[in-house]
């Protein structure tokens, strides 16, 4: 780890919420880190208990183990490198520690919340309605107080990959639907490892969106209102802590002065467990913010709403669409793209406007009373469009379950626009033989022009190329950020 220290204080401020002084840089907790990697590190707020994951070779069933490090009791859950999915800790709740876990199945990734006591472990399902995570990574937390859980995951209403959600416990024990946090906060990229202050306001997560100083930075910002989902502009914890590696898992205890998080830089690639001194100041207000989440499923709340509004934009200027709105029993045109929800009588409808890709949304909790906008992509000649969704069974060109509802809308916008013709592009991350990566992205490429063949669409309209690895948008460094770099792209080359 770099040996430099600098006595210039770093001052990040929270709107006026919260001042954080570091006045070094963060050094490495030897007594914790092995050569195996370790992450999603999460503390006991009530003791000296620990718990993170740790990623080791081999084929497993068992992943958690408890053991003494210097005295201190750490939860060990093992991440089984050669088998899908993952394992990670969110937090502790009395003798309970609550988990997350992401099982491969059926060509696709399910996310699951449990909770088991550390000294029996026998999981139990936590129960939040229409959980949906379909995302191999999964991470989260718990409040101090237990009567909330942040989980990062990739919903139906992720505003890129994975979100940050909230749901809260009722007071009967049970927990509420996972509710997006909204715009401020998410983007088009990937926000993980949330820890929420005690103060059940200032949230600390890790993000690879622009301007960091590594592929993954991490990141500081405050709840302003009741909503949860109205946030202060999130704040760059700096250079301290930040590096050209990755920096996820911040988290600290109330009273004390040193902060841990995980960094993967200068530990061949493998994260290490770093503690960080710190001053915080974090002034009492007059007035604490009340909760206006609903105990019961938010839909209840979405369904006696007149409010909702969606707006159909375009996605680059933001600009406002002529835009239809099917549903299963009928369509509804509006020359100013806004469509006002009575209720959520549909589980989703799909959005038209001319010279763009449709879009189908699903109506849940992530709509909120107000303005919701409906981005749409343009096929204007030179643009191209990820497809997000269109996804392929792991080394090989096999399609999985699911992927034909985006292939459709592509289908769909080729029948409404016959003059258009279109440029397939498959793209694989750098790990591996170069030459088999681009082997196996023209073969994905092949799989999808077929796919849109074969629902009509003349051949002539419709060429492929695969790129292999020679083309990322994100760095390689970690499997978060080379998953980005797996994708299927068209660019309109005629119209």
């Amino acid at each position: 780890m770099k040996s430099s220290i600098s006595y210039l204080l770093v001052l990040i401020g929270f709107n006026s919420f919260a001042q954080f002084v570091f006045d070094a840089q963060g050094v490495p907790v030897d007594s914790l880190n092995t050569h195996y990697g370790q992450n999603y590190l999460v503390l006991d707020p009530q003791s000296d208990r620990i718990a993170f994951t740790q990623e080791r070779g081999g084929l497993s069933d068992s992943y958690l183990d408890a053991r003494q490090f210097n005295g201190q009791e750490v939860l060990l859950f093992t991440d089984w490198l050669d088998t899908p999915g993952m394992v990670s800790p969110m937090g502790f709740q009395g003798d309970f520690i609550y988990f997350n876990e992401v099982v491969f199945e059926v060509g696709v990734y399910r996310g699951k919340v449990y909770k088991t006591r550390s000294a029996t472990f026998k999981p139990q399902v936590v129960d939040i309605p229409f959980f949906e995570n379909k995302s191999p990574l999964q991470s989260g937390c718990l409040s101090r107080d237990g009567k909330y859980m942040i989980i990062s995951m990739e919903s139906n209403h992720t505003y890129g990959v994975e979100d940050l959600y909230v749901a809260k416990r009722n007071l009967d024990g049970s927990w509420g639907r996972a509710k997006n946090l909204g715009l401020q906060l998410n983007t088009e990229f990937q926000e993980v490892t949330p820890f929420l202050a005690e103060d059940n306001k200032t949230l600390f997560f890790a993000t690879n969106r622009p301007g960091g100083e590594g592929s993954f930075d991490l990141y500081s910002t405050v709840r302003q209102d009741n909503s949860w989902r109205n946030w202060s502009v999130p704040v760059n914890l700096g250079q301290k802590i930040n590096t050209p590696g990755a920096e996820t898992s911040f988290t600290y205890r109330d009273g004390e002065q040193c902060a841990y998080y995980v960094s993967s830089q200068d530990s061949d690639g493998y994260g290490d467990i770093m503690k960080i001194k710190f001053k915080e100041d974090i002034p009492e207000e007059e007035q604490e913010l009340e909760d206006e989440l609903v105990q019961d499923d938010p839909v209840v709340l979405l369904e006696k709403s007149k409010e909702i509004q969606l707006k159909v934009v375009d996605s680059k200027t933001a600009f406002s669409l002529p835009a239809e709105m099917i549903t299963k029993d009928e369509s509804f045109i509006r020359a100013n793209g806004v469509f006002t929800m009575d209720s959520l009588t549909y589980e989703e409808v799909e959005f038209k406007s001319a010279g763009y890709l449709p879009k189908v949304v699903a109506l849940d909790s992530a709509l909120r009373v107000g303005e919701n906008l409906i981005a749409l992509e343009s096929i204007a000649i030179g643009n191209v469009i990820t497809l997000d969704n269109v996804l392929f069974k792991r080394g090989t060109s096999e399609l999985i379950a699911g992927s034909s509802k985006e292939l459709d809308l592509v289908v769909e916008v080729l029948n409404d626009n016959p003059g258009i013709k279109i440029l397939l592009k498959g793209h694989t991350d750098n790990t591996g033989d170069p030459v088999k990566n681009v082997e196996l992205s023209e073969e994905r490429v092949r799989a999808v022009k077929d796919y849109i063949i074969n629902q009509g669409v003349n051949a002539f309209r419709v060429t492929g190329k695969g790129y292999g690895g020679n083309e990322p948008i994100a760095s390689n460094a970690t499997e978060a950020t080379r998953k980005l770099n797996r994708r299927v792209e068209f660019e309109v080359i005629e119209e």
